[in-house]
């Protein structure tokens, strides 16, 4: 099994904060997502996972579906078997998603040692019921 973080600073969560806002819908959405992606049997394809080529962000991956007609994205990274959530927002057009690539780049640069490995300060496990 994989092991699903999400990215924190000094206690700060976004993705955390943004699903505590966030409609029971889109939360229960996310969670049947993160469970399927959680075994490393399955891959990361479309629709649900995109993996951007752009060579920027060639590290990143977006998780993605819709609640209450909103488009709501989780753009995360994964090393060696373990995927960070970096950011979480809803998508109203293309430049919402411009905006997040570039706030989670910032962050990975920060976080990640030169081999790629997230720092373990800047990670927090997310538990699911087993």
């Amino acid at each position: 099994m994989r092991k699903i973080y999400a990215y924190t600073n000094d206690g700060e969560c976004q993705v955390k904060d943004f699903f505590n806002r966030a409609e029971e819908k889109a939360v229960d959405k996310l969670m049947f997502q993160l469970e399927i992606i959680r075994d490393e049997r399955n891959g990361f394809f479309e629709p649900h996972i995109k993996h951007f080529s752009i060579e920027r962000y060639r590290r990143l991956y977006e998780f993605r579906f819709k609640a209450y007609n909103l488009r709501v994205r989780v753009i995360f990274y994964e090393h060696n078997g373990e995927l960070i959530l970096l950011y979480a927002f809803v998508k109203r057009d293309r430049k919402d998603t411009e905006k997040a690539l570039e706030t989670a780049i910032k962050i990975l640069c920060r976080i990640t040692e030169p081999d790629g490995e997230v720092k373990d300060k800047y990670k927090k496990e997310l538990i699911f019921g087993d």
